[in-house]
């Protein structure tokens, strides 16, 4: 059984990860060699469709974390500055798919690039091994099947 207190502190070290202030102080390091159209809001949006490939605003909403009509603004501003376009879905012609341009692709490398050294100053300075750690435990977390 695991221990209650390590639980709890979990609990509590992943609420405050996944608190939007959180979410946004790491958008912030890295959305300024971000391209006009990308900000706190169509930045998941952006990351998301690199993550899962083509999506409904809807679907993609759900997966992100953000409410559909939210989901098609951000697509919209998106679309606007040329990093994403709609189609149709094949499977499905009353639906649209939102798609990542290659303009959109180049972005999110460009930005993924950019968090990936702003954590790797955040870590710098981390007890040998404790990163790892971490990386080791997410996906433990993530990957371990519910009861």
């Amino acid at each position: 059984m695991a221990n209650t207190g390590l639980a709890r502190d979990l609990e509590q070290a992943l609420g405050q990860l996944l608190l939007r202030r959180n979410r946004s102080a790491l958008y912030d390091a890295i959305l300024d060699s971000a391209p006009a159209g990308v900000d706190r809001q169509t930045y998941s949006v952006l990351s998301g469709l690199a993550r899962l490939g083509p999506r409904s605003a809807a679907r993609l909403a759900d997966e992100v974390g953000i409410d559909r009509s939210g989901a098609s603004r951000y697509a919209d501003r998106l679309e606007a500055a040329g990093l994403l376009e709609r189609s149709p879905d094949p499977r499905d012609r009353r639906a649209t798919l939102l798609n990542l341009t290659p303009k959109g692709r180049a972005a999110v490398t460009v930005l993924r690039n950019a968090l990936t050294r702003h954590l790797a100053d955040r870590i710098a300075d981390w007890p040998d091994g404790q990163a790892q750690a971490l990386i080791d435990g997410i996906r433990l977390l993530i990957d371990t099947p519910p009861d």
